[in-house]
């Protein structure tokens, strides 16, 4: 339980090539790798996806509840110039659903030209409202063929 009642969980975090969030769902391509491969560092890899499905629980549908992003290094350190992503998430009352159920509600970011500076382990750090919720985590090696 959090400050506001009963507190929102990630149910789903996914680690792709693309993400895709359509209508309640999440369309993966490429999902569920560990690892990246890279041929030099600094490597910048292209694009990749994460796609997120969030529980939130009936008392907190209509709030606005802080999504916090960020990636980290093996010693814990932020691989992101600008700053962890931040991004709200409200989710409403869906017709139909009984009165106390808790809702689902899907995500999915892009992101391109991630620079990693060496290789190593690395995660995703995942919080909402201000607390750790998950990690996935996924290793970048050098490519030696």
């Amino acid at each position: 339980m959090t400050l506001f009642g009963p507190a929102p969980e990630i149910e789903v975090a996914i680690l792709a090539d693309a993400v895709q969030a359509v209508a309640g769902k999440l369309f993966v391509l490429g999902g569920a790798w560990d690892t990246l491969f890279a041929s030099r560092f600094p490597a910048r890899h292209h694009t990749l996806g994460i796609g997120l499905r969030i529980r939130v629980p009936w008392s907190r549908t209509d709030d606005e509840i802080p999504l916090v992003v960020d990636l980290v290094d093996e010693d814990g350190h932020s691989v992101f110039s600008g700053g962890p992503i931040r991004q709200p998430v409200r989710a409403g009352r869906p017709d139909g659903v009984p009165e106390g159920s808790d809702v689902g509600v899907v995500r999915a970011m892009t992101l391109n030209g991630l620079v990693f500076p060496r290789p190593g382990g690395y995660a995703f750090v995942i919080s909402l409202d201000d607390v750790e919720k998950h990690r996935i985590s996924f290793r970048v090696v050098e490519r030696t063929s």
